[in-house]
């Protein structure tokens, strides 16, 4: 059985002890593949001095914002959310009498944070939402001694310190560019320790793009119509002069799935795909037309086909403009190594060498006069 360690930040005794002790020892009861242990902390500054603690590690936490019994005046549970939102990698989530004085800047509910009213909130449910996250493994991966931690010390005694030597005797570049550089390699070695396993759909995308400028792999919608960008990045950096080389954005249009199948719209209302829909949809999936390349399915991001036939050419001032005034949404980046693989098919598509096709009759009779 798994350990599921929450923090519990709350001066009252009786809501700890008739809702939170209670509601924990239900959930232990009814659960086999986790277990919670609370650390039940009163103040704001234990708390936050538990959390600096470096032998400390939590899988969540659960603060109330009045931590002075002030008749909901006080809001020191705002510093505590601050602080782990700042320096720590857990989900939150603040359970108050007072939710209104949750500080704007923190207030940005997802999966990982919200604010509830004491008197409304299901407990119980919020303990699920605390295992559901714990089972995806998201925490083990970012903890303080979780499994990027355990990397980076690999790489950084194993291969980092065998080529550390390239950098520190490099004159021709900076320190920030030696740090940009450095930070690459660790992740290209971080990648390779990776099992090759199979992909989840969402590994597809980064959403919303990292980058601040139009950049290669970037999907947009424009008019109405989703494209990704298929420039190569060289053709984005603007030289000495302040220009590009080129001037224009190459685009491939993203066609929907029901522009393809006249029965997929029906099948999603009757949430069920016949045998023969499946199959060419197989198909789609894995690529198997040389002139399509799907793009899967992630949360509000639909599925569909990058058409390699259907071009676009766009100024990249006139993007970058109508980005500038929210008319094109930069909505995602395929991520590597997709966007290569994308780039390598989209390349090889349109390198292919055709020839004219034998008459095969005439060959074999050819054989046969030898």
């Amino acid at each position: 059985m798994e350990e599921l360690k929450i923090l519990i930040v709350e001066d009252d005794v009786k809501i700890y002890n008739d809702v939170y002790r209670k509601n924990i020892d239900v959930f232990n009861m009814d659960n086999h593949e986790f277990k919670i242990i609370e650390s039940w902390i009163k103040g704001k500054d234990e708390a936050i001095a538990a959390l600096k603690n470096p032998e400390n590690i939590f899988d969540g936490a659960i603060v109330d914002l009045d931590l002075m019994g002030l008749g909901g005046s006080d809001t020191s549970g705002n510093e505590i959310v601050k602080e782990i939102k700042k320096n720590q990698r857990f989900p939150i989530f603040v359970i108050t009498g007072t939710p209104h004085h949750i500080s704007e800047e923190l207030n940005e509910p997802n999966a990982i944070f919200n604010v509830y009213n004491r008197d409304e909130v299901d407990f119980l449910d919020t303990l699920d939402k605390f295992k559901s996250i714990k089972a995806t493994g998201i925490l083990n991966l970012l903890n303080r001694n979780g499994k990027i931690e355990e990397l980076i010390q690999n790489i950084f005694w194993k291969h980092i310190s065998t080529s550390l030597d390239n950098w520190t005797q490099d004159r021709k570049r900076n320190s920030t560019e030696k740090e940009a550089s450095l930070l690459r390699y660790t992740i290209l070695h971080m990648l390779e320790y990776l099992d090759e396993s199979s992909a989840h759909p969402s590994e597809f995308y980064i959403t919303r793009p990292v980058k601040n400028n139009l950049s290669t792999g970037d999907l947009v919608l424009m008019d109405g119509v989703r494209y990704i960008v298929l420039t190569p990045a060289c053709d984005f950096e603007k030289r000495p002069n302040g220009k590009r080389n080129v001037r224009n954005a190459f685009l491939l249009k993203i066609s929907e799935l029901n522009e393809h199948f006249h029965d997929y719209e029906e099948s999603i209302k009757g949430r069920e795909f016949s045998n023969s829909l499946k199959n060419k949809l197989k198909d789609i999936i894995g690529n198997k037309k040389t002139y399509f390349h799907f793009i899967p399915k992630h949360n509000s991001i639909k599925a569909g086909i990058i058409d390699f036939q259907d071009k676009l050419s766009v100024a990249i001032e006139e993007m970058e403009e109508r980005i500038e005034k929210e008319e094109i949404d930069r909505f995602a980046t395929i991520s590597m190594p997709f966007l290569k693989d994308l780039i390598e098919r989209y390349s090889s598509y349109y390198a292919r060498q055709g020839s004219p096709d034998f008459d095969a009759d005439e060959v074999i009779n050819s054989l046969l006069n030898d």
